[in-house]
């Protein structure tokens, strides 16, 4: 191990000024043997030409001399190096002079003509206590640091964590000379913040977009603070080497000859941009651990930034959803009026049905030259040619279809709509058993609606017949009972079709469903919601390739308290 003494990794170096050269020989060799590094300067003006220079960590220097005394070359010197240590040696001591030396914070007082050992140990004191005042500063600078990661963790924008980032590492820099340049939640734009003086606080802020991102590259090689001495040798400027890139990296207040100092705001290999730092001297006057908390507060800053990035990344996702979901019951209205669109449209096409097949049996009845039937059918069709005019009258604003409960006769219901089901194209080869009750039957009920639901039901059972190849009669069985235990109608419509899959099945009546290629699945759910503003309830069974049987049942004395609305 070696017992030489060292400042931070390096060997301390002492600056020694007198007028004298005796008396510069006389403490070089005192301070040779302890293995410092010892610059001499025989004026206080010499001795801050060196200073400009380059970095002492001491200046043991006369205090009476030509030109500039000791004092004021404390003076300035501590201007240009604030953390020099400073020691005095006089042979003309008075009270006034130890003010003096007390008032510029002096490590010791030497009286001249003094002994080797006594330098030496007045400079191994001074060192020590340097050691202290070093460790209370650092732990400061730890507390200062602790205090701003805090209050970053506070912050929720970009550009105000670089702002409080940018001045906190111009104080711990000891430099008026700053810059940082981040990514900003855009795609690649780059914010960058810049000032000559953070006293005044005059922040310059720009965002720039460019065509490529700059800080796609691995920044495992940058793990520590690094100098350049020209844009040139930047890693950055080194890959991309185009104009843009040099632009990025030169701050506003740079000029040639600085120094500047990056450090990375880096998290692993993602690179997040850079804090920069202007010196106008050698590097040397740059602290090791000033460079290290800077690089802890970079590191900090980054973090930070990250999380900032995630944050306004959460927002905008959460802002996209949001116009997502606006979007989305957008169409969800859109759509739920395209399927009162389609189911409007249904119900017209079976009213219009009715009035086609009657004005086809009119048409049959005046070829045979048969005019007594006229009038019935003529009768039917203004009937629902009327209810067409109700249908529409209630269709404001999609608002649906309003019931109108009275008492109706089934029997004479189902038997007419038959009737004229049967002189439908769409019913010349197909049989309708249509088997009614012994009984008069009476129900509250809506006389439209039910003969939708009959003309539904038959329709589908109709498709559903004609579709089976592998039968010869198309027969379609319609059952009208009346269910005395529960007071209730009941209707039975079977059909010779291929029948429904069990899988299927489960989706009938509960969602837009149809076994028809060309189906658009509204039928059923029209009769579900008929059924329903009944206040009843339905069934289906169906076997593969024997057919399907849909029964419903309805309360015979009861109307629907709140009809629902057929939508």
């Amino acid at each position: 191990m070696s017992n030489r003494p060292q400042n931070e990794g390096r060997r301390i170096k002492i600056l020694i000024v007198d007028d004298e050269e005796i008396v510069l020989s006389f403490a070089r060799d005192a301070l040779e043997d302890g293995d410092y590094d010892i610059e001499l300067a025989n004026s206080g003006v010499e001795a801050l030409k060196k200073i400009e220079r380059e970095f002492f960590d001491f200046i043991l220097t006369d205090i009476r001399m030509p030109e500039c005394d000791g004092i004021e070359l404390a003076q300035k010197a501590r201007e240009i190096i604030p953390s020099v240590g400073i020691i005095f040696m006089t042979g003309y001591a008075n009270l006034n002079t130890a003010k003096d030396a007390i008032k510029e914070g002096a490590y010791d007082y030497i009286m001249k003509p003094f002994e080797l050992n006594e330098i030496r140990q007045a400079v191994k004191s001074a060192v020590k206590k340097r050691q202290k005042d070093t460790e209370k500063t650092l732990s400061n600078e730890l507390n200062r640091l602790s205090d701003l990661n805090q209050l970053m963790y506070t912050i929720s924008d970009s550009r105000s964590l670089m702002r409080l980032s940018l001045g906190f590492a111009l104080m711990q820099g000891k430099t008026r000379l700053g810059s940082v340049i981040f990514r900003a939640n855009n795609h690649n734009e780059i914010g960058v913040i810049s000032t000559e003086d953070k006293a005044e606080n005059s922040f310059i802020e720009t965002v720039k977009k460019y065509d490529i991102d700059y800080f796609n590259f691995d920044a495992k090689e940058l793990n520590a603070p690094f100098m350049v001495q020209s844009i040139e040798g930047h890693p950055l400027y080194l890959r991309y080497g185009d104009e843009k890139s040099a632009s990025l990296l030169t701050p506003a207040w740079y000029k040639k000859g600085q120094r500047l100092v990056n450090i990375a705001l880096k998290r692993g290999p993602k690179l997040y941009g850079f804090l920069i730092l202007g010196y106008s001297q050698d590097s040397d006057k740059i602290k090791q651990s000033e460079l290290k908390l800077l690089g802890i507060t970079a590191s900090q800053i980054a973090i930070s930034l990250e999380n900032i990035i995630l944050l306004e990344e959460s927002r905008d996702a959460y802002k996209r959803l949001k116009d997502l979901q606006d979007q989305s019951i957008q169409l969800e209205k859109m759509a739920a009026r395209g399927q009162m669109s389609a189911e409007i449209g249904h119900e017209l096409n079976n009213f219009l049905g009715v009035v086609m097949g009657n004005l086809s049996l009119m048409q049959f009845h005046l070829e045979k030259k048969d005019y007594n039937e006229l009038g019935r059918y003529l009768k039917a069709v203004l009937n629902n040619l009327d209810n067409i005019k109700k249908f529409t009258a209630g269709l404001v604003s999609y608002a649906g279809v309003e019931s109108n409960f009275s008492k109706c006769d089934i029997n004479g219901l189902f038997s007419n709509t038959i009737e004229y089901l049967k002189a439908h194209s769409h019913f010349q080869n197909i049989d309708i058993d249509l088997d009614l009750s012994s009984e008069k039957i009476e129900v509250m009920a809506d006389t439209i609606q039910l003969q939708q639901l009959l003309y539904n039901l038959l329709h589908n059972a109709a498709d559903a017949s004609l579709d089976n190849e592998q039968i010869a009669d198309n027969l379609i069985r319609v059952k009208v009972t009346r269910n005395t235990e529960n007071d209730t109608l009941r209707v039975d419509v079977k059909d010779s079709g291929k029948g429904i899959e069990p899988e299927l099945l489960k989706k009938a009546f509960s969602e837009r469903f149809t076994t028809k290629k060309s189906g658009h699945g509204f039928g059923l759910l029209v009769c579900k919601k008929i059924i329903d503003n009944h206040q009843g309830h339905l069934n289906i069974e169906s076997v593969p390739g024997q057919g399907t049987c849909i029964s419903f049942e309805i309360p015979l004395h009861k109307s629907a308290a709140e009809p629902a609305l057929l939508t």
